[in-house]
């Protein structure tokens, strides 16, 4: 931040930790807008780019989906094809000496609007990357509503990309109906507060339909009361395909494992839950099928070890080995 000279720049530690407490998704939105306006450079990406790779690995997770705001790097004057060539060829070297696979599901923000939306995918479909899998929406969703980017995402919907919505998170239920009816959403990134409807638990459950659960920001942001009251454990018991997420794993001071670890406290899950789980986070992702399938041999084979090495599968800090989704 102080070699781009922007004007949020914390003088310590705390200040970062206070900058970073919200009470509502209006505040961190504002927040995360500030904080990623000192990314101003191609090499600020390649560097973000390698530092979130070299922490996933120690995790050992092994597959992960990149979740970009591509448009805001346009903004700065880059071309569409400099900031996904950037990132991609960076993750290319990283993985010439490390097994992580990575797709990129570009972000659509709602502040930016419907007509930079509709553009931006016209791009990506023009463009045709491989290393492209998906396209989601974020943002204030009380501010932003889903009906404004039905044209956008039924393009989206007609090519060969995947589509993920946040939804759920500052609105109800009915928030996200529209994110599967309106914009046909394959998946919904958080969609805490389905809960509410029982009809929509339902519908959840019968298609199959995954959600990304992120209990620690879920908590951090107010959208529940607690990590007891988060709907996770309902959610998993009912038979919702979810799966354990970090949304912005610095910003609410956690990591992949440790959303584990807290499902598993909190919602008295047992290693075959945690199994189930992770599978989930296969199943979710936008990985090809040769992907997937290579994922899901690695997880059996790393909880057939541990349990011939134990008797059981235990699953810590250091052991959990969760190849899913990262977002």
């Amino acid at each position: 931040m102080r070699r781009n000279r922007r004007s949020f720049m914390p003088e310590s530690e705390q200040d970062v930790k206070t900058y970073y407490r919200f009470n509502n998704l209006s505040e961190f939105v504002l927040a995360m807008r500030s904080v990623t306006d000192n990314i101003t450079t191609l090499e600020d990406l390649r560097q973000i780019t390698n530092e979130l790779l070299a922490n996933l690995t120690e995790q050992n997770v092994r597959y992960v989906e990149f979740d970009c705001a591509l448009q805001k790097y346009i903004n700065l004057g880059f071309s569409l094809k400099d900031v996904v060539d950037t990132i991609y060829d960076t993750v290319l070297a990283y993985q010439g000496e490390h097994d992580i696979k990575v797709g990129l599901v570009a972000n659509l923000l709602r502040a930016h609007g419907p007509g930079l939306a509709i553009e931006l995918v016209e791009k990506i479909l023009a463009m045709d990357h491989p290393f492209v899998v998906g396209v989601g929406l974020s943002g204030d969703e009380t501010k932003y509503p889903q009906k404004l980017f039905v044209k956008p995402f039924k393009l989206v919907n007609s090519s060969r990309l995947h589509s993920t919505v946040h939804a759920g998170e500052a609105k109800g239920a009915d928030s996200v109906w529209s994110a599967l009816f309106d914009l046909g959403a394959e998946r919904i990134d958080h969609g805490t507060r389905s809960i509410e409807d029982p009809r929509l638990v339902d519908y959840l459950v019968k298609h199959r339909i995954p959600l990304t659960q992120c209990i620690t920001s879920n908590v951090r942001l107010r959208v529940v009361d607690g990590r007891q009251a988060h709907p996770f454990g309902e959610f998993y018991k009912r038979g919702v395909k979810v799966t354990l997420n970090t949304d912005d794993p610095q910003v609410f001071e956690t990591s992949l494992n440790n959303e584990y670890i807290i499902a598993a406290q909190k919602f008295s899950l047992d290693a075959s839950d945690l199994y189930t789980i992770a599978r989930n986070g296969i199943d979710a992702s936008f990985a090809d099928d040769e992907t997937k399938s290579l994922l899901t041999t690695t997880l059996d084979s790393q909880v057939k070890t541990s349990l011939e090495e134990s008797g059981s599968v235990i699953f810590s800090d250091a052991q959990i080995n969760d190849p899913t989704v990262q977002r």
